[in-house]
């Protein structure tokens, strides 16, 4: 298996996805929908184990997977659209206020604990 980038994709409607390897007892972790993107480590007997986007490794089906799109890795990989100033705005706007010199009593700092006694030189009990 090779492809530009290194990048693969899930080709099903959805793949389980392992942990530890789809034979460790307790069924799939999570389920991988198409398209989810990530780089393949070692095939391993139908599996392959691999490296998600997000860093997470694991083991899908190695017939659940293709190499994937160069679009698809570009959509993927894409920084997030910075935000619309309007809306960001309109956000800070909306920002809940309070008070911080308020008498409410769960803003008040709890009191310093007292000291440890020390006996006193020089004293005799």
């Amino acid at each position: 298996m090779s492809t530009i980038g290194g990048w693969y994709s899930v080709t099903a409607v959805q793949t389980p996805f392992y942990h530890y390897g789809p034979q460790q007892g307790k069924g799939p972790d999570s389920q991988l929908p198409r398209d989810s993107i990530m780089k393949v480590i070692r095939p391993s007997f139908g599996y392959v184990k691999v490296q998600l986007q997000d860093g997470e490794n694991g083991y899908v089906a190695s017939e659940d997977i293709g190499p994937a799109n160069p679009s698809v890795v570009a959509e993927k990989l894409a920084p997030p659209p910075p935000p619309d100033p309007v809306i960001a705005s309109q956000d800070q706007e909306q920002e809940e206020q309070f008070q911080l010199n308020s008498n409410d009593p769960r803003l008040i700092a709890p009191p310093e604990p007292l000291p440890e006694a020390s006996p006193t030189p020089g004293f005799r009990y």
